[in-house]
């Protein structure tokens, strides 16, 4: 419940910044801050290099077997990667990104280019909430993550205009940046606080640089490719209608579906690590248990979600403005689709566990270009409603099909 109170706590303070934002700032504008956090939401996933989902594996099996020497090299060996590959990523950004978009005749969005340049600090956020929650302050992790960063957040966007300070979108993705520096700092302390006191004390093995790195490759891929299928969208429709209504829509329609996701996100942090030490002890009952204990808490979330959806979904988008009350469509769809991925987000994370990690790629990727492909072709002729469909469907099948192919390795192996 408290998981469920943060998680809530993150889509109330961030779904209120969003309709300030939407009302106060022009079409355009708020489509350059959306298009800006789909970016950089896409970036932080490749900078992180997939060490983060990969910290909630390893992470737990280190501290289970108390291989402190070789914990902290991993520890100390992401951090600096992470931050090193971000400033080349913010770099690349920086020269690659506005020449793409001047080809595309969309014009000059400094807002992007701007909040590229907290990349290193949102990917080492990224990085060590996945570690504080591995040793065993769940709570605080996500407090941090879920409540301190947008309320920061909040706070500094309706605080503008008492500074007579004006609302636009690079004004909005500073004070975003500004939060994330103050929740890394924060998060940094805790990081330090939390830690194993043998930790501390423990010389750094950094042996196995190469066989982390290799290791995270594949959590890297899926989760690039799983944000590509959420935040892909914004971008195409960027491309496809420039500084119009349709952009804006369809970020209204995610953010609203968004809630669902939050709460399977802030779930598998607090069961995922029991699965992994579940699965190093080989203990079949206990593991069938908290997978049923999870499937059962997340679809009763979904049908209380899909319910409010359905039938308040339209006084919802209102509240954004009259500008994107064509939105309800977008909504019901893309609420739909997040509700399959939520509901089924713990099966790719135990497929590569396992060693299924061909089989998770191959399926993401397939989504994702499905999602492209079809999000240009009906994005083109339906607009928001298009590119939502574009969405759901192939993250339907996805998460589907994985859902199923872990139930039969896991029939499998424990026969």
């Amino acid at each position: 419940m408290m998981l469920f109170g943060l998680s809530l706590c993150n889509y109330g303070l961030m779904y209120w910044a969003n309709i300030f934002l939407a009302r106060h700032l022009a079409i355009d504008a708020f489509g350059d801050f959306s298009v800006a956090i789909s970016i950089v939401t896409l970036l932080s996933t490749l900078a992180t290099m997939g060490l983060e989902k990969y910290a909630l594996r390893l992470v737990s099996l280190y501290i289970e077997r108390e291989n402190w020497s070789r914990l902290r090299g991993f520890l100390l060996f992401s951090l600096r990667a992470i931050f090193l590959f971000s400033i080349l990523l913010t770099g690349l950004v920086s020269l690659g990104l506005e020449s793409f978009l001047a080809l595309q005749n969309t014009g000059f969005h400094i807002a992007i280019l701007i909040y590229a340049g907290f990349l290193p600090v949102i990917a080492l956020c990224l990085f060590l909430i996945e570690v504080i929650t591995v040793y065993g302050v769940q709570i605080l992790a996500l407090a941090l993550y879920r409540f301190f960063l947008p309320a920061v957040f909040l706070l500094l966007i309706i605080g503008l205009p008492y500074f007579q300070l004006e609302v636009t979108a690079v004004s909005a993705v500073l004070c975003f940046g500004a939060a994330w520096c103050l929740t890394l700092v924060l998060m940094l302390l805790v990081a330090r606080a939390v830690s194993p006191k043998e930790l501390r004390h423990a010389k750094v093995n950094s042996s196995g640089r190469r066989w982390w790195l290799k290791k995270s490759l594949p959590l890297l891929i899926s989760s690039v490719m799983m944000t590509l299928l959420t935040s892909g969208g914004i971008i195409i429709l960027e491309i496809l209608y420039p500084s119009q209504a349709e952009v804006g829509t369809y970020a209204v329609a995610m953010k609203t579906a968004a809630l669902i996701s939050l709460i399977g996100t802030s779930t598998n942090r607090y069961y995922l690590p029991m699965l992994v030490v579940l699965l190093e002890r080989r203990n079949q009952k206990a593991i069938k248990a908290l997978l049923c204990k999870r499937m059962r808490l997340i679809a009763g979330f979904i049908v209380v979600f899909l319910s409010i959806v359905g039938v308040f979904g339209q006084e919802i988008i209102d509240l954004f403005g009259a500008n994107y009350s064509q939105g309800y469509q977008a909504l019901f769809i893309s609420a739909t689709g997040a509700a399959f991925s939520t509901l089924f987000s713990d099966s790719p994370y135990y497929l590569q566990f396992m060693g299924r990690n061909r089989l998770v790629i191959s399926l993401m990727a397939m989504a994702a270009l499905s999602m492209v492909a079809l999000s240009f072709i009906l994005g083109s002729r339906y607009g928001a409603t298009g590119v939502a469909l574009a969405y759901a469907i192939p993250t339907i099948l996805l998460f589907s099909s994985m859902k199923w192919q872990a139930y039969r390795h896991m029939r499998q192996l424990f026969r």
